[in-house]
């Protein structure tokens, strides 16, 4: 709740200050009844000896990903 409140605060504090837009702030803000902790799984790799495994974290509901997509979108042209 922490983490959720503070980046509200802070999207808040940048739509006052006129740095994002109200519809930038509504789509960015986080809700806390849509977030999740990120999954932590593995994948073996089957083409190496002893079949070590990779981690993967799934963080598509982590309350930072509407800013994360929204950031990649802005900075990939660049």
């Amino acid at each position: 709740p922490d983490l959720i409140q503070r980046t509200n605060r802070y999207l808040l504090d940048l739509r006052l200050a006129k740095w994002i837009t109200q519809k930038q702030y509504e789509q960015l803000s986080i809700k806390s009844n849509e977030v999740e902790l990120a999954h932590l799984y593995y994948l073996p790799k089957a083409h190496k000896p002893g079949t070590p495994l990779r981690p993967i974290i799934s963080g598509l509901k982590h309350p930072t990903i509407k800013i994360s997509k929204f950031l990649d979108d802005l900075l990939r042209p660049l």
